[in-house]
């Protein structure tokens, strides 16, 4: 994948925060998948845990990117309403919270539309962006670009830059910007962003590696970026904010990674709330339109 350009212009630094909103069973690679069809017999928690998250961005004045699976927004539609009612950008996760790389073109079409109907129910304003259950893009599936262009959305948040379980995109620059898609269209990309230690890429800026790190190793990594003038992206889930949650069988990795240190969730952020500014990827990239398709048709 190669960076076209970096088009990150603002004088002040903001950083991006980020919420991917999807409840307690919707963790990924679990031993035995729980059906679509059974997750509304599952007791919701994700109403009560994004209501306690906008109360402590709003007490803050910051300001996040909500990518929300379209499950959630077709049963709890008022939630996100008051999400945009409150200042806050609506992106789409997708609908069932599948990877990337276990769908096919039109399956993974068809997944995104989905979202995208019960999301466009429940907002007032384009939906610009999406990111993949599992940072799943990798270069496999970088067709799933063109979809997203396709659909009338201006940017993916998918690359996480190193391979991991879902996925993974080792050798992506690290990078946001513009970069092309295999049909030769433009599409802006929003990666994780990650800190350089001893010359080796380190993460600890969203889910289990912000959960385990100390709140210092977070910190001294957001000030890195900024004094490069680069926006850190920090992402999280309602479901860290919940140390009650109900428990799922998992490996011991997997659960270890999925569970540690969630009371530990909201202080951290709280005091990066108290100590940096956090904007939604719309703002901090100055986006103001999904791009038009007779303008990708053109290109």
């Amino acid at each position: 994948m190669k960076l076209v350009s970096n088009v990150h212009n603002n004088s002040t630094v903001n950083n991006i925060l980020t919420i991917d909103v999807e409840d307690w069973f919707h963790i990924l690679e679990l031993p035995s998948e729980i059906p679509v069809k059974d997750w509304i017999k599952l007791e919701n928690r994700v109403l009560k845990n994004t209501l306690s998250l906008l109360n402590l961005l709003s007490r803050y004045n910051a300001k996040a990117t909500f990518f929300v699976l379209g499950w959630v927004a077709q049963y709890c539609p008022d939630l996100i309403r008051e999400i945009e009612k409150q200042g806050h950008e609506i992106a789409t996760h997708g609908y069932s919270h599948r990877l990337i790389r276990d769908l096919t073109p039109k399956e993974f079409a068809q997944d995104v539309s989905l979202s995208l109907e019960y999301l466009s129910r429940a907002t007032s304003k384009p939906i610009l962006g999406y990111r993949a259950p599992g940072f799943s893009l990798t270069e496999d599936c970088l067709w799933a670009l063109d979809i997203l262009l396709e659909l009338g959305l201006s940017y993916d948040a998918s690359v996480f830059p190193l391979k991991r379980n879902h996925g993974g995109y080792k050798n992506f620059t690290g990078e946001g910007g513009f970069i092309n898609t295999p049909k030769g269209r433009q599409i802006l990309e929003v990666p994780v962003t990650c800190n350089n230690f001893l010359g080796k890429k380190l993460y600890v800026l969203g889910g289990g590696y912000f959960r385990i790190s100390p709140y210092w190793v977070i910190a001294s990594g957001i000030k890195q970026l900024n004094q490069q003038g680069k926006p850190a992206m920090i992402y999280l889930h309602p479901r860290e904010f919940d140390p009650l949650q109900p428990r799922l069988e998992m490996s011991k990795v997997r659960s270890f990674m999925s569970y540690v240190n969630l009371h530990t969730t909201e202080t951290k952020l709280e005091k990066l709330l108290s100590n940096f500014r956090f904007n939604t990827i719309k703002n901090i990239w100055q986006l103001s339109s999904v791009p038009k398709l007779t303008e990708l048709q053109a290109a």
